[in-house]
This record gives C-alpha cells, sequence and structure tokens, in this order.
C-alpha cells in the first residue's frame, strides 16, 4: 500500500528535514530487521524512524527504498532528507527537555535499506547527499552472515514471494522481465545467471549512472532496469553474498584514497555477524561502539555517556523474527553454493580479522 499524499508533502518540505546519523545498509536476511529494531527502543536515545512509502508491518519505520528507485525511479540526492523528521521537530524536542529540566537524550534517526550494500549506484547518491549537505558521513552498519547461508535464506524467501504472488495472480504482472532465463527455476540457475556477462554489464552501467550523477549534480531518475526490485532482486543472488567487495565498495567511494584490498581497518562501515543477535555482550557492545561512533560524528560525546554506559549494560535481547523460506535444500543445492561462495567467504573472513571480529565462518 502506498502513502501518495504524505510522499508529496516530504517531498515538498525536503530542504527543511534533516539527514540520517545511521544508516543500516543491509544485507537482506541477515538480522537487518532485529537490529533496526533495537535502535528504535533504545530508552536513552531519542530515536526517529524512518518513513516508508510501503505500508507493510516488516517495512514500516525501517527502510526508505529511497536510493534504489521506490519513488518512481527518482532518486536525486538532495531530495533524500523527505524520509526524515523536519528539522523543527528536533529543534523543539531539544528545546524541550532544556524547558522541562530534563535530562538530554540524543536525537537520532536512521535508515535501514537491506538493499544498499548490494546497490553499485547507492554509495555515490549517499556520498553526495551529505556533501550537498555540508555533513560528515553517517554510521554505516553493515550486517553479514556466512555467504553461502545468505544466499539460500534469500532463495527460499524469495521462492516463498513468488508462490504468494502467483496465488494473487500477480505473475500476470511485468511480463516483459519474464523470459527462458527469469525467473531462474533453481538456485544454481540462478546464481549462474546473477554472475552472468549480461548482469555483470547491467551492475558496471549502474554504477557509471552514480557516479555521472554526482559529477553532473542533477535531477536523477533510475532507469527501469537498474531498480532491482520489485522485478529483478533474483539477479541479485550472486552478488548480495559478496559482502567484502560491497562494503569495501563504500569504504572506496567515502574515502579517496583507499583502495579495494581486504587488509585495511574499515574506516565508515561497522560489520554486524548476525551471530551478535545470539550473543548478549557482543550486541550490547556493538550498539555502544555505533552510540559512540554517533557521539563522534557530533562532536559531543557527553550527550551520549549515558546511552553508550546503558547499551554495555543492558540486558535486553529481543530477536525479530521473519519468514524463514521455504522447507530445507536438497543437500546437492547447498553444496553447489558454498562452492559458488567459497572466494567471497574467505574475503569476508579476511576483513572481520582486520577489524578484530571474533568471528569466523567454515
Amino acid at each position: 500500500m502506498l502513502r501518495p499524499l504524505e510522499i508529496i508533502f516530504r517531498y515538498v518540505t525536503s530542504s527543511w528535514r534533516v539527514l540520517p546519523d545511521i544508516i543500516v545498509l543491509g544485507e537482506v536476511r541477515c538480522g537487518t530487521t532485529s537490529l533496526c529494531q533495537h535502535l528504535a527502543d533504545f530508552e536513552l536515545v531519542e530515536c526517529h524512524t524512518p518513513f516508508c512509502l510501503w505500508a507493510h508491518p516488516e517495512l514500516d519505520n525501517k527502510e526508505t527504498f529511497f536510493f534504489v528507485g521506490h519513488y518512481l525511479g527518482i532518486v536525486t540526492p538532495r531530495h533524500y532528507r523527505m524520509c526524515f523528521p523536519l528539522k523543527i521537530t528536533k529543534w523543539w524536542s531539544e528545546t524541550k527537555r532544556k524547558i522541562c529540566g530534563q535530562p538530554s537524550k540524543p536525537f537520532l534517526s536512521f535508515d535501514g535499506c537491506a538493499q544498499y550494500l548490494t546497490s553499485p549506484t547507492a554509495p555515490y547518491l549517499i556520498a553526495q547527499a551529505y556533501r550537498e549537505a555540508g555533513e560528515k558521513p553517517p554510521v554505516f552498519i553493515a550486517c553479514v552472515r556466512r555467504p553461502a547461508e545468505q544466499a539460500l535464506s534469500w532463495w527460499k524467501y524469495e521462492n516463498n514471494a513468488m508462490k504468494w504472488g502467483e496465488g494473487m495472480m500477480l505473475n500476470k504482472w511485468n511480463t516483459s522481465l519474464r523470459g527462458k532465463l527469469y525467473p531462474p527455476r533453481s538456485v544454481e540457475d540462478a546464481i549462474d545467471y546473477s554472475r552472468s556477462q549480461h548482469i555483470e554489464d547491467m551492475y558496471q552501467r549502474a554504477e557509471s549512472l552514480g557516479i555521472e550523477t554526482v559529477e553532473n549534480r542533477r535531477f536523477f531518475r533510475l532507469p527501469q532496469w537498474a531498480v532491482t526490485w520489485p522485478g529483478g532482486q533474483l539477479s541479485a543472488i550472486g552478488r548480495t553474498s559478496c559482502f567484502a567487495r560491497n562494503i569495501l565498495r563504500y569504504e572506496r567511494v567515502f574515502s579517496s584514497t583507499r583502495s579495494d584490498k581486504h587488509k585495511q581497518a574499515l574506516k565508515h562501515v561497522s560489520i554486524f555477524p548476525i551471530e551478535f543477535l545470539r550473543d548478549k555482550k557482543s550486541l550490547n557492545r556493538f550498539i555502544a561502539s555505533i552510540l559512540d561512533r554517533a557521539a563522534e560524528r557530533r562532536n559531543n560525546k557527553s550527550l551520549f555517556a549515558a546511552g553508550i554506559h546503558l547499551a554495555e549494560s543492558s540486558n535486553r535481547l529481543n530477536i525479530i523474527h521473519r519468514n524463514a523460506g521455504s522447507s530445507l535444500s536438497r543437500e546437492e543445492e547447498v553444496q553447489y553454493i558454498r562452492s559458488k561462495f567459497a572466494k567471497d567467504e574467505d574475503s569476508l573472513n579476511s576483513l572481520l580479522r582486520v577489524n578484530g571480529i571474533p568471528i569466523t565462518y567454515e
């Protein structure tokens, strides 16, 4: 369900709104929903959730989908603010606390779009949005898991979604995308298709679009072929699990002196392994580290001090469960996927080691 009137109002008032302090880049099926819920519910932070054009319980108050083209393809960086609170809302919140003598709370906002990490255009557009506003880059979070497990989970989830769509007679819609190769009939076909030269060329073209938009500083609308959802998200199944490559793209865009190597500590992106959701201490330490980075961005450590301390000692651990997908896959499917993502697994392990994260995928 769409919200057309609110979208129009937000576009008109976009220049009077704030940009998010934190962006959860993804990846899909890696715990982004649970992590965003923790951020939204944290007691000692006044966290404002983003606007979502889709009135859906799993998406609402979590992800904007702005830079992946859901607003009729419009991804002009200066309009990104439309999804976040008005500046006067932030001013009034801070002023009211002072007048009432209430303890200060950091006013934070976030975006949790799980498609940003894979998107080849999003890094350039996000960088331009903050550059035009004269603001420091946001705190980036990349949720990860074992690459083969992520690909398999995404395949199951999307197949369930397609079965639901067919039951609703939606298979007659967007027929131009359907052909001999798409949608793929098996996970093997899906991965081979996503890594074909045809899809590789499309991703390179899409990345070039992002670069050109930033250079020209113009109104920009993604062409339909560059919008991954709802028509062609399975074309990315072999790419969403390439965590190291996708994370390093953001590091490269936001740090022009960096190279695409796994031996460098990350400066802009914090890695959140899905295993942290099952370990209270790891989850608490991670939330505290994100608040600490947000405090650095604001140059106001004292404002965040109480929140950081509480995050380190909190006992809450709520996991938000989503559709787990269809039944278990065939053993040959599992082995095929693991063989295809062996190099990506090694690259991710290298990145985890360099950044001091005690998780290894073997």
